[in-house]
């Protein structure tokens, strides 16, 4: 198929954040030229979080994968474990946090990607 593109993580360089997590972007404009969505993992590392924040625009699902930790709203605490999908409609500010002693990963999808995800006009 014409137009299909494969991307393998360990080909992919993570970003390493504060509080300690790493995210690795696989599908976005940058990346494959992705004009509608973007993907990619997450390995927030125990004691880390990613921070409260909100997408403005953006939907965002989020699967766990392995470890332990919560989702946080306003409204709520979910507990987070393998298996556990959390969509996200923008605006509601979240925060992820690992409560566990080993990595909570997860793969997260945004649509429409995020300005970052996207090639900018400089570029």
């Amino acid at each position: 198929m014409a137009g299909v593109k494969v991307i393998r993580l360990q080909d992919v360089e993570g970003e390493r954040r504060e509080p300690p997590r790493t995210s690795w972007i696989l599908v976005s404009e940058k990346t494959v030229g992705a004009k509608n969505l973007a993907m990619g993992l997450n390995c927030t590392h125990p004691g880390g979080m990613v921070p409260e924040h909100k997408h403005d625009n953006e939907e965002e699902v989020m699967f766990f994968l392995e470890g332990k930790g919560l989702f946080v709203t306003e409204d709520e605490e979910i507990p987070l474990e393998p298996g556990v999908c959390i969509y996200n409609p923008p605006g509601k500010l979240h925060k992820i946090i690992n409560t566990g002693d080993v990595d909570l990963k997860f793969v997260w999808i945004y649509s429409p990607q995020l300005p970052s995800h996207r090639v900018s006009k400089e570029d």
